[in-house]
């Protein structure tokens, strides 16, 4: 049985933390939130918004977590900006993690690890196929 409450759970959670792009120096914080749905036994639908601070678009994710083993599952990500993508997520005892590649447009991956009060701390990496970089570090909590 999977111990996470993250993804594996029902429930919002909400979060914080800066990201960067190869293309400026300066990092943007930004803030999250995630609705996870469980629609089957076997498959987990996700809502993940993400705001910058200042304003700008707000950018919405869909994930899909589905084929779901004690050990991983298949990740899968739309959007509007990169359309759809599938890869392999990873379920350890104290993170998961998820991976694309061989996408057309982009590549990344995402790491969220465990702490002692429950919180996740997040790490995450795309690059485009012209090689622009995104570094995302950030916290997740669940919301009471």
């Amino acid at each position: 049985m999977i111990k996470h409450d993250f993804i594996f759970k029902e429930g919002i959670w909400i979060g914080e933390g800066k990201v960067q792009f190869s293309t400026s120096p300066e990092q943007i914080h930004f803030y999250t939130k995630w609705v996870i749905k469980k629609i089957t036994k076997n498959e987990i639908n996700c809502q993940q918004q993400v705001e910058m601070r200042g304003g700008g678009d707000t950018v919405y994710n869909h994930f899909t977590f589905s084929d779901i083993k004690e050990s991983g599952c298949t990740a899968t990500l739309e959007n509007e900006i990169l359309g759809m993508a599938s890869g392999k997520a990873v379920i350890g005892e104290k993170n998961i993690a998820w991976e694309f590649r061989d996408h057309s447009d982009f590549e990344g991956f995402e790491v969220y690890e465990l702490q002692e009060n429950g919180d996740y701390l997040l790490h995450a990496e795309y690059v485009s196929t012209d090689q622009h970089r995104t570094t995302i570090d950030g916290r997740i909590w669940k919301k009471i």
